[in-house]
């Protein structure tokens, strides 16, 4: 995902919904939070990002791949949608942002730096939270859709 987003409030170029006025302190721990759908991290560090996205996003993924896990944001619509979910996410006007993604076999568009060169989990799941999780919840939440296996490759 690439970021470009100017450090003052951007203006009239932006929907309503991503007007919020983003610290960038709080940009940085967003990005932050971001990057372990990138790395395979620790489950709390995933469970980390997962209560924090849940406070907005009902829809997430979730894969495990030797005992380190990964998440993305997920939309069934698509990039286009997922892109704004990014956005949401992270606090910036969703023109400033690009986001690869990659689709899921039931239609879900995850992110995905490259399409063309996934390393592949032992395990993946699509969490559908209906209510914000503390990091603990969400760790809870995590390892019983792994376990359950709603998703092989």
């Amino acid at each position: 995902m690439t970021l470009r987003q100017p450090t003052e409030r951007h203006g009239g170029n932006a929907g309503i919904d991503e007007e919020e006025l983003m610290t960038e302190e709080s940009l940085d721990a967003r990005v932050a939070l971001i990057q372990s759908n990138r790395t395979w991290s620790p489950l709390d560090d995933v469970a980390k990002a997962v209560s924090v996205a849940s406070e907005t996003e009902r829809r997430l993924y979730v894969e495990q791949r030797s005992g380190l896990y990964r998440w993305s944001l997920a939309h069934a619509g698509g990039g286009y949608p997922l892109l704004r979910v990014a956005a949401r996410f992270l606090g910036v006007d969703y023109h400033r942002i690009y986001v690869g993604f990659r689709t899921l076999p039931d239609g879900t568009a995850i992110i995905c730096d490259d399409p063309g060169s996934v390393e592949e989990p032992d395990e993946w799941a699509l969490l559908d939270v209906p209510t914000a999780v503390d990091p603990v919840a969400a760790a809870e939440l995590i390892a019983s859709a792994i376990k359950i296996g709603s998703g092989r490759t």
